[in-house]
């Protein structure tokens, strides 16, 4: 009886952590991503993955459920960004045009803020992301990145200055490619 009552628990606990975090889970991807489809596939992995460990080994041995999430569909995104080719080059009239226009639609506006993150360290870009598009708290990206809170702070902090600066005439230079 009692066990039937722990997994009644966890399963409450997997559903509405699974419907609270959805609308979150899939802007951060994305915007992480780039297309609503690809976003809908990866945040449709993290919870089928979390609900293989939920009736295999369960999810009572994880404190923060969401940040588990979170951290689960980061990961995936990366994978995913892995698989594709990033963008070559990218002239400062292209970088320019960008930073000066508004953007009309969903694909305009993530190439700005694509190029945007991009000129920044990706563990600052990560944060600034969590916390904009995630609707993620310091201390909830703290736990997610498992760092310390004024960690993630300070890199919030310095990708908004570097994006600033970024954004100045003077200082936009082209982009090259990850590796």
């Amino acid at each position: 009886m009692k066990k039937k009552n722990n997994e009644r628990r966890s399963t409450s606990r997997f559903v509405e952590a699974m419907q609270s975090e959805r609308p979150n889970m899939l802007r951060y991807a994305r915007y992480r991503l780039g297309s609503r489809e690809d976003a809908e596939d990866a945040v449709q992995d993290a919870f089928f993955m979390l609900c293989n460990r939920e009736y295999g080994v369960g999810c009572d041995d994880i404190a923060d459920l969401r940040g588990y999430l979170f951290r689960m569909l980061s990961n995936l995104c990366a994978t995913r960004l892995r698989r594709t080719p990033y963008i070559e080059h990218l002239s400062t009239d292209v970088l320019r045009n960008l930073s000066a226009e508004q953007p009309s639609t969903f694909g305009q506006e993530y190439c700005k803020i694509t190029l945007l993150l991009a000129s920044i360290p990706d563990e600052q870009a990560e944060v600034i992301r969590l916390r904009i598009y995630g609707n993620k708290s310091f201390a909830e990206i703290a736990g997610i990145l498992l760092l310390p809170l004024p960690t993630v702070k300070s890199r919030f902090r310095y990708g908004i200055d570097k994006i600033r600066k970024g954004m100045q005439p003077s200082h936009v230079e082209p982009l090259k490619a990850k590796k």
